[in-house]
């Protein structure tokens, strides 16, 4: 079994290493690339035919998601230049309110989420309008990524559109809305949880001493007039979440969002060619107002480059991992130690969280436990609607917790924050696995009790 672990064993102290040893700010990619190498090297014997097939398989799984990644740098980008992004920031400071502040952001993302069924649509348009409007009334941006972030993955849990939960569904063959209202006990506690949790985040920065006038300092950024900002300019942000909301796929919402903002910069500045130039090194902010400057500036396909590094490094350790036979045994040894109902949900929820550690992609945590844990489930006469909101519970939950996960990697890319700076301010995804393994231990512990 140790050996089986030891690539994790490897990445970790890689990590370690990078961070505080050669003290690199995004240890990250480089850990997962020794970590891989050194996995590699210890079993480099075996036929490389199996590293070879499960790198393409793993990369083909990521390839969407990093497409979606440039669609989202050229988005960022577009909105900027338009003026569509700075619109968004004084519709958000007209109507958030700091005294609730976080938990609007987390409300308004669920909602959005929700209604998009995406949480990637949500982060990488509202999203980084709302870190927008947390940079000019100068709250925390971890705990405004961490909030966001909550709300994102609520609505998305939550969505009759979210693919993650139509995959679910599918997986155990339980039908939508069955699995929905399945989750919804657990899934709202822990929302109303992470709801108060904010709610008292934001009295503390409330009563700190930066931060005693927000409402203020937001008036005076936008007291002169600003051409930038026309409300029509959120016909993009309409266009994005509409067609969303008609199940269109997340590269035409997006690109809709880019031809539009383009179309307004045209109408404004007439057809500039200039405009491809920022698609891919990103915009520059001169709006003579440093804390605009600094957020506008960036976005670009230039931008998103770290982020896909990042993803092609995780790439090939977990084709390593997976290729070598590491996974395998792990899995093995797992289903060994299941011997009851209670301790499958667990190594469901347990083989999932440790998919999206090795493989990088959220979807894979869903489909191999499914797949893995499919017999042991029939056997032990597990109704179908438990696997899938244990799928749910670690494998949704949890992948954007992992900062080279395609889920982790794209809220920081969107949201301008790293993942482990917003980790500790997740607090619906973090108390909804705490509370989901807590009631299955509960029942554990009840069963044998009686």
């Amino acid at each position: 079994m140790f050996f089986s672990l030891s690539p994790l064993l490897y990445l970790i102290l890689s990590i370690l290493f990078f961070r505080f040893v050669w003290i690199l700010p995004y240890p990250h990619p480089l850990a997962l690339f020794v970590a891989g190498l050194f996995a590699f090297l210890q079993r480099r014997t075996r036929k490389s035919v199996f590293l070879k097939s499960s790198f393409r398989k793993n990369f083909f799984s990521v390839l969407p998601a990093m497409e979606i990644l440039f669609f989202v740098g050229m988005l960022i980008a577009s909105w900027a230049y338009s003026g569509v992004l700075v619109t968004m920031i004084h519709a958000g400071i007209l109507f958030l309110q700091p005294d609730y502040f976080l938990p609007s952001l987390a409300i308004v993302s669920a909602i959005a989420a929700m209604v998009s069924g995406s949480s990637w649509t949500t982060a990488g348009t509202l999203g980084v309008a709302l870190m927008g409007v947390a940079e000019v009334i100068s709250f925390p941006e971890t705990m405004a990524a961490g909030a966001i972030v909550s709300g994102c993955y609520f609505g998305d849990k939550l969505s009759p559109l979210s693919d993650t939960t139509n995959l679910a569904s599918s997986l155990t063959h339980v039908p939508i809305w069955k699995h929905i209202q399945h989750m919804l006990k657990t899934t709202c506690i822990s929302f109303g949880v992470a709801i108060l949790g904010f709610y008292i985040l934001n009295l503390y920065v409330l009563d700190s001493h930066q931060n005693t006038n927000l409402t203020l300092k937001s008036g005076v950024i936008f007291s002169e007039p600003n051409s930038s900002i026309s409300w029509i300019k959120l016909i993009p942000v309409i266009l994005v979440f509409g067609s969303s909301f008609f199940k269109l796929h997340i590269r035409i919402s997006l690109l809709l969002g880019i031809v539009s903002a383009i179309g307004f910069s045209f109408t404004e500045r007439g057809i500039q060619f200039h405009i491809l130039e920022t698609l891919v090194f990103g915009f520059e902010s001169k709006t003579g107002n440093a804390v605009l400057d600094r957020f506008l500036s960036g976005g670009g396909i230039v931008a998103i480059l770290p982020t896909e590094i990042l993803i092609l490094a995780a790439v090939w350790f977990g084709a390593v991992v997976e290729g070598y036979g590491y996974l395998n045994e792990i899995l093995i040894q797992i289903k060994v130690w299941a011997k009851d109902k209670w301790d499958i949900l667990l190594s469901t929820m347990g083989t999932s969280f440790l998919l999206n550690l090795v493989t990088a992609d959220q979807y894979l945590s869903l489909v191999i436990p499914a797949r893995a844990f499919r017999s042991l489930a029939e056997e032990n006469s597990i109704p179908e609607k438990d696997i899938s909101r244990s799928l749910e519970d670690s494998g949704t939950i949890t992948s954007p917790l992992i900062p080279w996960n395609s889920c982790g990697a794209f809220m920081s890319t969107s949201l301008g924050v790293s993942v482990m700076s917003f980790f500790p301010f997740v607090f619906f995804n973090l108390f909804h696995v705490i509370l989901s393994v807590s009631l299955l231990l509960i029942a554990k512990n009840k069963s044998k009790s009686s």
